[in-house]
């Protein structure tokens, strides 16, 4: 098999198979009680059609009436259902007519139907553009201008879609405001990093708790914004939010693509999503890995951000990502056989006519004049042309999903020793390499050593952001010893603090932690980049108070006469720094600002306990921990802050969202209210915190 055909005929299409939105919605509708009365159902997206024909294998008996708004022609060769469906065709990418009109069949759809009936929304990406209904004041011009300058930027489609919802009656909740029915099920393809329900389609069943802070608006080149911003009402909180579901997203075409290779018999490595850069910066980091990546299979997912010309030709993220990359592989002579594909996951890339692009197996011949071209195509963001002079443009089709795009990519063995002399030459020594050299030390007293001479040397000005750092990849397990066990957190034994081993059980658990602690504060330097040098600054910090903590409470643990992996332990805080690896926003929001918050509220019982039974030198320790950890939270709360207003985004109502998402039924009473307030939660917060546990609370003061 060559390596174009395990890219288009294996890896590619076996992720399109594992996304597509009939069986996606059949596996998620199969496991449900369909309800007792009639069903309506609401398509949304590109993947609208797929959906439904899922939704109708599941429980057409029940389904009364659908209304299906897709791009054009997505309904050809579909079934025909045995209830009334009605077709509204929507433009893509920037709203125009028929998108209007499809918007008002949508507000009609939702305002006749019964409150007493079900409500079943099939929602994937697209839906932002194919539907409006604006809001007073707006008209069509004034949408495509905004569509188009959000466009042409190269946002966060985040950001994008948080924007678009100041504008709309249909976004931002704004459909859930029309539907009377009393029970509504959203199930939702994702296309959008973080696979929040408030950016797909622009959330027209997730209405924000609160505006989008004006003081976050980016700038789009165009003035006009602002005065519509602060002009236009903001979208009103919804009484309540219908249940979503996430039925497909990019994780799961990149475990596909994995499989695939494994069945192939090739390693294969998931790398998550594309890092956070401008699609330039993000290609050189990308290059520089391959160059010296293990042969075999390598998948990232995601979208690139392009910035257009004024006059852009045709092309589309994917064909302009893999155009950058061809031409510094080139560049830097072709140092490895590769073949690579990237593409667009609903089978639109851009306006260029197709799915994407491929290289490899000597195509195209480097000595065609070929580099020459690719530079003029990038400048004129036109490389639809180029990759179809080469035969080699990935044929554009309807596959019923949208899970953003794909990077596949099969590397071949270095010429023998060219690996070892190109690495020893341009071997990087950057600040995130070293980080990352940091975490993968599995000796606990040299990880710390280590940890204390990384600060000194960024802190002197020695070490500094290196571009030649490779791109991050997911780290499964970091450097850690043989011991303790790792068991499941149910599987810990408990012990009361009035005997020796039951002392030295509780600290060997805070001990434990706080060595995942200083993974954790490594990790957020070496995978998070672009981010500002306050950042760096602030996580090698953390990185190397938690090392001291982790010392304190060695040492304390052995004059009790016992040692760090004495016990079995849980490995609750790295699972979910893998579950975060992919945005630097979620792991901000979930470890610093949940899982290490939730040490500051119990904390100060383990104080008193320790206190009662007399052990004062292992409170004292408690104590020091205590102080310096409301410290780091506040980090995580502040840098969670600063992206998500970089994003566009309102910062608390995010935060409970993802918690909800992610962690529902994590964050329980008591909470230290004292120590939470002084980390940067606010009252607000704090408030909307004891709600969502479904209680009051009893609020600790930490003293």
């Amino acid at each position: 098999m060559t390596g174009a055909d395990f890219l288009l005929q294996d890896g590619y299409r076996a992720a399109l198979a594992a996304v597509h939105g009939r069986p996606a919605v059949v596996a998620a509708l199969a496991g449900e009680r369909r309800p007792e009365g009639p069903v309506h159902v609401l398509a949304l997206g590109k993947a609208a059609e797929a959906m439904l024909a899922g939704a109708a294998e599941v429980w057409s008996d029940g389904i009364t009436r659908a209304l299906v708004v897709a791009p054009a022609a997505s309904d050809v060769g579909v079934s025909t259902y045995p209830f009334p469906v009605e077709r509204r065709p929507g433009n893509h990418p920037v709203p125009g007519a028929e998108s209007l009109a499809a918007g008002a069949a949508v507000a009609r759809f939702l305002r006749e139907m019964p409150p007493g009936d079900t409500l079943l929304v099939l929602l994937s990406g697209g839906a932002s553009a194919l539907a409006e209904l604006p809001r007073a004041g707006v008209d069509l011009p004034l949408l495509r201008e905004l569509n188009t300058r959000l466009l042409a930027a190269g946002l966060d489609i985040r950001v994008m879609n948080a924007l678009r919802g100041r504008f709309s009656q249909l976004k931002a909740g704004g459909a859930a405001a029309l539907c009377p029915a009393r029970d509504t099920r959203v199930l939702f393809i994702s296309d959008v990093p973080g696979d929040a329900p408030a950016s797909v389609g622009s959330g027209p069943f997730w209405a924000p708790a609160s505006p989008l802070p004006t003081d976050g608006v980016p700038e789009i080149g165009w003035p006009e914004l602002r005065h519509w911003l602060d002009r236009l009402e903001a979208p009103k909180p919804a009484p309540r939010r219908p249940a979503h579901r996430l039925v497909a997203g990019n994780a799961d075409a990149r475990r596909a693509v994995t499989r695939a290779a494994a069945q192939a018999g090739l390693q294969a490595w998931d790398h998550g999503l594309f890092p956070e850069l401008p699609g330039t910066s993000l290609a050189v980091h990308l290059v520089r890995f391959l160059r010296n990546a293990p042969a075999g299979v390598h998948v990232w997912g995601g979208e690139a951000a392009v910035r257009l010309p004024e006059h852009p030709g045709r092309g589309g993220r994917a064909q302009h990502l893999a155009a950058l990359i061809l031409l510094l592989w080139l560049a830097r002579g072709g140092p490895r056989p590769i073949e690579l594909l990237c593409a667009a996951t609903d089978g639109v890339d851009g306006n260029s006519g197709s799915a994407g692009a491929w290289f490899g197996d000597g195509d195209p011949d480097a000595g065609r004049g070929i580099r020459l071209q690719l530079r003029e195509a990038l400048r004129a963001a036109d490389t639809a042309a180029f990759w179809e002079a080469l035969g080699q443009a990935v044929p554009g089709t309807q596959t019923g999903t949208n899970v953003m795009d794909l990077l596949i990519v099969r590397l071949g063995a270095p010429p023998r020793g060219a690996g070892d002399r190109l690495a020893a030459k341009k071997r990087a020594h950057g600040v995130h390499a070293m980080a990352l050299r940091a975490l993968q030390i599995r000796d606990p007293r040299k990880k710390c050593e280590c940890v204390e001479r990384l600060l000194g040397a960024w802190r002197a000005g020695g070490l500094g952001v290196d571009p030649r750092d490779p791109p991050p990849v997911r780290i499964e397990i970091p450097g850690r010893p043989g011991r303790p066990e790792l068991v499941r957190p149910q599987d810990l034994p408990r012990r009361g603090l009035q005997t020796l081993p039951g002392r030295q059980a509780l600290l060997h658990a805070v001990t434990h932690i706080e060595f995942n602690a200083i993974n954790l504060a490594l990790d957020a330097v070496y995978r998070f980049r672009g981010l500002p040098a306050e950042y760096i600054s602030d996580w090698l910090q953390v990185a190397a108070e938690e090392a001291r903590h982790f010392q304190l409470l060695a040492g304390r643990l052995a004059r009790l006469g016992s040692g760090y992996g004495a016990f079995p332990a849980h490995n609750g805080l790295w699972e979910m720094a893998v579950k975060t690896d992919a945005d630097p926003m979620e792991r901000m929001a979930l470890v610093p600002r949940v899982l290490e918050a939730r040490g500051l509220d119990v904390t100060p019982g383990m104080i008193q306990r320790l206190e009662a039974a007399g052990d004062e030198d292992s409170v004292a320790v408690l104590r020091v921990i205590q102080r310096e950890e409301v410290s780091h939270v506040a980090i995580g709360s502040r840098w969670f802050r600063h992206l998500a207003v970089l994003r566009g985004l309102d910062p608390e109502p995010t935060f409970l969202d993802l918690l909800a998402r992610h962690m529902p039924g994590r964050v329980r009473p008591p909470f230290a209210l004292d120590a939470r307030l002084a980390a940067g939660f606010s009252r607000s917060e704090m408030a909307a915190l004891e709600a969502q546990a479904g209680s009051a609370g009893r609020p600790d003061s930490t003293g």
